[in-house]
Parts: C-alpha cells; sequence; structure tokens
C-alpha cells in the first residue's frame, strides 16, 4: 500500500506498507491468486504463499546492527535462507526500501554500504552474477529499512540490457562491492509469463546522462526499458515488442515539484496507455532525478 495515511511499516503477512507518499492518489497494489494461499510470520519474515509463488516482507531495524552494511547482509541471509527452507530457493525480485539513501556513514554513502552487505551475503549463497534477481533500491524520508520480494521454486531467467553495462560489473568507483541486481527477470508460468523489471534510470553503459534536465532524464529511461523489453522479448520468445505493451510502471522522482511534469510527459508518449504510479523517493545516485520500473504480466510466447 502507498500513501500518506498508510503505516510506516505492516507486520500483516497480507498487506506490504511501503514507506513511500504516493505523488497524486494513493494506491493499493494487489497481488491475486486463483490457488490457496498460505500467510504467516516466521524467522521475522512475514510473507504469503500459494503453490508456485511466495511473496515476503523483512523489517530491518538498523540500530540492531551497528550500520547498513551489517544490517543489510543479515537481513538477504535471512532472505535467502527463509525463501529456501519454504520451498521457493528463487528470488526474482527484490524491494528495498532505505532511510536516507544518499547519506554518508562509515566513510562510504549509504547506499553503497548497502551494496557491500548484500553482496556479502549473496556470496555465502554461492549466487553467481546469472543468478541474480531483479531489484529496486529507493530511498525514503524515514522509518525502518524494508524489504519484499517474491520467490519461486524454479529459477527465472536474468536479462540485461544491451544499452547497459550489467550492474555487477560496474567500476567500482560506484561502490566499492557492485550492485548485485539483474537488470529484469523473465518467469514462466506455464502459457504466461512475467517480466520484473529492475529500477531504471537515465544510465548509458554505466554513466549518468542528462543531470540537469529532468524530463531528458524521463526521455532517456524510456529508451531504455524500450530496449530492454525488446531485448527480452526476442530473447525469450514473450508476447512483448516495446515499451508500451507494459503492464505497469512505477515512477520514483526525487523532487516531488517535478511530478506533475514528469506526469505530462507520461500522458503524451509512447507509454500513455500503461497505468502508471509516480512516488516520492530518493534515486541511489545523487544525479538521477527519476527511475522507473516496471512490469508485464501476460503471454509466454511471441505472436
Amino acid at each position: 500500500q502507498y500513501g500518506d495515511d498508510q503505516p510506516t511499516v505492516s507486520t500483516v503477512p497480507a498487506h506490504i506498507a511501503v514507506p513511500l507518499r504516493s505523488l497524486g492518489r494513493a494506491f493499493i497494489e494487489v497481488w491475486r491468486s486463483h490457488e490457496r494461499v498460505t500467510r504467516g510470520e516466521r524467522d521475522d519474515v512475514t510473507f504469503s504463499h500459494n503453490e508456485h509463488l511466495l511473496m515476503g516482507q523483512i523489517i530491518v531495524s538498523e540500530d540492531d546492527y551497528g550500520d547498513l552494511d551489517a544490517a543489510t547482509f543479515a537481513a538477504y541471509r535471512r532472505l535467502y535462507s527463509f525463501a529456501r527452507k519454504q520451498g521457493f530457493a528463487h528470488p526474482l525480485r527484490v524491494w528495498n526500501f532505505l532511510p536516507d539513501i544518499n547519506g554518508r556513514e562509515t566513510g562510504l554513502e549509504r547506499y553503497q554500504g548497502f551494496c557491500q552487505g548484500r553482496h556479502g551475503a549473496l556470496q555465502t549463497r554461492a549466487t553467481t552474477s546469472q543468478q541474480l534477481p531483479a531489484a529496486s533500491a529507493i530511498g525514503t524520508q524515514g522509518g525502518h529499512f524494508v524489504i519484499y520480494f517474491i520467490a519461486a521454486r524454479e529459477p527465472g531467467a536474468q536479462v540485461e540490457n544491451p544499452r547497459q553495462v550489467s550492474a555487477f560489473n560496474y567500476p567500482r568507483h560506484y561502490s566499492p562491492k557492485s550492485p548485485s541486481f539483474s537488470r529484469a527477470v523473465v518467469k514462466r508460468w506455464g502459457a504466461s509469463a512475467h517480466l520484473y523489471i529492475s529500477g531504471t534510470a537515465s544510465i548509458v553503459g554505466h554513466e549518468s546522462l542528462h543531470t540537469a534536465d529532468t524530463l531528458a532524464q524521463v526521455d532517456e529511461t524510456l529508451s531504455n526499458l524500450d530496449a530492454l523489453v525488446r531485448h527480452a522479448g526476442s530473447q525469450h520468445a514473450l508476447g512483448i515488442h516495446s515499451v508500451r505493451d507494459l503492464s505497469l510502471l512505477k515512477v520514483y522522482v526525487r523532487n516531488a515539484v517535478d511530478s506533475d511534469a514528469i506526469a505530462a510527459r507520461f500522458t503524451n508518449s509512447t507509454v500513455a496507455e500503461i497505468p502508471v504510479m509516480i512516488l516520492h523517493g530518493d534515486i541511489c545516485r545523487g544525479d538521477l532525478r527519476l527511475e522507473i520500473e516496471g512490469l508485464y504480466m501476460g503471454q509466454g510466447a511471441a505472436d
């Protein structure tokens, strides 16, 4: 759930409270199942699952660990251990919401500390750069560090973006340990398929572009999404051919005053028919003004 009137965190298994303000009307995002759903809390993870898919939430108290690096390491160890014990050993998509993501701590930017902790935890799982979930890491204005995720019994297929360097191979000046996520993951569910697209920004190669122009960042990000969708569609024979075929876009905006102009840009673009959620959140790089993630839920074979 998104919006001003929702609690900072939720420990109800079926309810995930995202600590971001909706720039516009409040939203409730609903994931439905045609199968029986089991819900509960175990090992400090609240969860819901059916036979095929697990959704879980971890609320992290950084005070228990000393710094974000250690807190992230512990949280990701918990995530992977819990998912494996439940029989869903393959995380497909992870969302991370971090207070003060661009602040500094123990000599590093907090996002860099987060990257170190996640990288270290994944190394203990012997996870390679070809087995990474799609992910987003967004800054919040306070509250707890919140992670929620979906995982499956069988792995999805990792997708990279032909316009971008794999985040796992970024130069070290972005972070002492690389950001450990894939640009997207394809998961087939019988005759249908999902494409989970990570947070995507105005980055070509590994460099931020248009750092002083919000709308140019919108356009560059949409170009990145379009390239990714086309690549995923052709590589995995999906019924999807361009960014306009996506089912949902979420836009995270650093400066709330930019939201109206960004919304207008979407209305007058090729994605005008796609549902768009605009949320107020900080971006992992200080020179980026927005980030967009996407979701496709549809045919599992090309038309």
